[in-house]
């Protein structure tokens, strides 16, 4: 069994969402929230009031309390989130969605999902591991999705996943007994981050490849000197992770449900891996 934990980074004043999903295998999973819970307690140090959770806009642009860190030693607890994750050998799942491709491809009739970029992104990530999941010999039981505290989003997408749309069974070559996203268990949840050491991770991952896709397909500009030389240093250790390109935007496949999401995304982001 694998545990996928889940956030996002864009609002919808931003030109593009992104989401990141962390997947862990439930074998591995306690070792990897013991470390966190060690490693977060160290960041805490840094503080003299209690740090409730890690934010990844606050770590790379020096927010809120932050601004009274280091900028280097911000940016080194960010580069080591990205080293520690790939140390650990989990997989990173990620969607992105252009806001404006995604209006307008907007059509009368669209399902839910097709309407709301947040739960778009959320089925991409399902998707993605559904794919993964089936061709891979030892995969056993089934994976969770954790997402961050939205009950409202969480409610709407756990009946997507409880009765997944027949337009996405082209995107992992439904077989013709086979159940729908046979590998996704049919029952997301929604925590609080604070509550989730993982989830802030990948909020954290979702931030860097934000900004990463701003600055190199929105034409974004940088908000300090150095600042796309450091984010391109994060994104390439998080490439490795990331689950293969052949599962997040396939380039042979008449799948129709795979031309929607890649005609969504950022260039930038295709391309890696």
């Amino acid at each position: 069994m694998k545990i996928c934990y889940v956030d996002e980074s864009g609002d919808s004043q931003d030109p593009c969402l992104i989401m990141v999903g962390v997947l862990v295998d439930s074998v591995r999973l306690n070792r990897t929230r013991v470390e966190f819970s060690e490693i977060f307690a160290e960041i805490q140090s840094l503080f003299q009031e209690n740090l409730r959770e890690l934010k990844g806009s606050k770590i790379i642009f020096g927010r809120d309390r932050w601004r009274k860190v280091d900028p280097d030693i911000r940016h080194q607890i960010a580069e080591f989130f990205c080293c520690w994750i790939s140390e650990k050998k989990h997989k990173l799942a990620i969607s992105a969605i252009d806001r404006e491709k995604f209006r307008n491809v907007a059509e009368d009739g669209d399902t839910a999902e097709r309407r709301d970029e947040w739960l778009a992104a959320g089925l991409h990530i399902a998707l993605q591991i559904q794919r993964f999941s089936q061709s891979s010999k030892k995969n056993k039981g089934h994976t969770f999705l954790i997402f961050d505290d939205n009950k409202q989003k969480a409610d709407k997408f756990g009946e997507i996943l409880w009765n997944p749309p027949e337009w996405t069974d082209s995107y992992y070559g439904k077989g013709g007994h086979q159940d729908r996203m046979d590998q996704i268990i049919d029952t997301p949840f929604a925590v609080k981050s604070h509550h989730a050491g993982l989830v802030q991770v990948a909020d954290l991952f979702a931030f860097i490849m934000r900004r990463y896709v701003e600055i190199e397909d929105f034409g974004a500009r940088e908000q300090w000197d150095g600042e796309k030389s450091l984010l391109d240093e994060y994104v390439s250790t998080l490439s490795g992770c990331l689950l293969p390109r052949a599962h997040r935007w396939p380039t042979r496949s008449g799948s129709a449900a795979v031309k929607w999401y890649n005609s969504l995304a950022p260039a930038s982001l295709k391309g890696l891996g």
